[in-house]
């Protein structure tokens, strides 16, 4: 395994709490040149998971300042009682040929504005996607529906979509249908032309069992050494799987620390930070003197990831971003450049109190760089 040498610096931008809302779940598209726009949607305290808004912020020097963000118009409308609600960037990645952003997002329903309709016991939602105006702030195409393999209950695309060698996206899901009530998760290959976004193939769906009680949820995939990772969230542990092709995966494994003892974390994401020679991991856990925060999501640790071992490397484990109170663990991983990462996130202000260990519903960005 090839010695990786890498550095990292972090800002704290964007402060601000009311007690009311909250910034959530920050994501940041670049060109990996001048532009780049970070979003995050803006959350009602009063209610579990209940979206209210997108806002892009726009920087014009690589990402080293953003200006003041501002709301996107028409995500919202109503049919009857209910409220559908667009949260246009779960994920994205940026479209060279008409040097735009291609967003994938996700469109909910509400009763009373903040109950999520269901079926199943299952908050339905749908995957659409659209293409961004990066100067302008703007969504220059309707959202329309993701085409997937199959009929879904929920769908929801998650993780960095990634470029392959023939032009196409790959993209990662986790999904319910009405006979698999648990989440699965899967990979797909699209096509992205002229605005439309066609379904070239689908992988085999990992389907979870009764061990894990919501099943397989918000995956990430990466590339290294000619091999894909996967690595997935369940409620017991954080788990991965790897695949040759990145649409067969195999069976998936607990993270693990060089020394055989299983990485603490639980109920929260986890996301790759790639090196062409190398994966590092991002994730929160247990066992930081941190029982005081929601699920243990602070601080924010990396670590590298002995690709021929399968384990992590504890001596390598670094705090990212550091643990103010508030939880950390909806966060995302920016590929920039073969040499850098952008890891962002937000203090999520949940359960209220939280702020008096020094947070204030900041967003953070961390920048990982490598010297090779």
């Amino acid at each position: 395994m090839k010695q990786l040498r890498c550095d990292f610096t972090r800002e704290r931008i964007f402060p601000g709490f009311d007690k009311k809302t909250c910034k959530v779940d920050p994501k940041i598209i670049t060109d990996s040149k001048d532009r780049a726009v970070l979003f995050y949607g803006m959350l009602l305290l009063s209610g579990s998971d209940v979206g209210t808004g997108s806002y892009p912020a726009k920087s014009t020097d690589g990402g080293r300042t953003f200006e003041t963000p501002v709301k996107l118009e028409g995500l919202t409308r109503y049919e009857g009682d209910i409220r559908v609600q667009t949260g246009p960037c779960v994920s994205g990645i940026y479209d060279v040929k008409n040097g735009k952003a291609l967003l994938f997002g996700l469109e909910s329903r509400f009763a009373d504005d903040k109950n999520p309709i269901m079926i199943n016991g299952i908050a339905t939602c749908k995957a659409v996607y659209a293409t961004f105006n990066m100067d302008e702030l703007k969504v220059d195409s309707p959202f329309r529906p993701m085409p997937l393999p199959f009929p879904v209950v929920s769908a929801v695309p998650h993780g960095q979509p990634m470029r392959l060698s023939n032009g196409h996206i790959l993209a990662s899901f986790y999904f319910t249908t009405e006979e698999i009530t648990r989440a699965s998760v899967l990979t797909a290959e699209y096509a992205f032309e002229e605005g439309e976004l066609t379904l070239i193939r689908a992988g085999e769906p990992l389907i979870s069992g009764d061990d894990h009680l919501r099943g397989y949820c918000e995956p990430s995939v990466a590339k290294c050494g000619g091999k894909y990772y996967m690595t997935i969230r369940t409620d017991e542990v954080g788990i991965y799987a790897v695949s040759d092709d990145g649409f067969t995966f195999g069976k998936p494994q607990e993270w693990r620390w060089d020394d055989g003892t299983v990485l603490e974390n639980y109920n929260t994401m986890q996301r790759f930070l790639a090196h062409p020679e190398g994966l590092y991991l991002a994730y929160t856990r247990r066992g930081a003197h941190n029982d005081h925060v929601f699920r243990h999501r602070a601080p924010m640790f990396f670590a590298r990831f002995d690709e021929e071992r399968q384990v992590l490397l504890r001596e390598t484990e670094k705090i990212l971003v550091p643990e103010m109170g508030a939880r950390l663990g909806n966060f995302s991983v920016t590929p920039v450049s073969e040499r850098e990462n952008w890891l962002v996130t937000a203090e999520w202000m949940q359960p209220l109190g939280c702020e008096r260990y020094g947070s204030d519903n900041s967003i953070w960005i961390a920048r990982v760089k490598w010297e090779e």
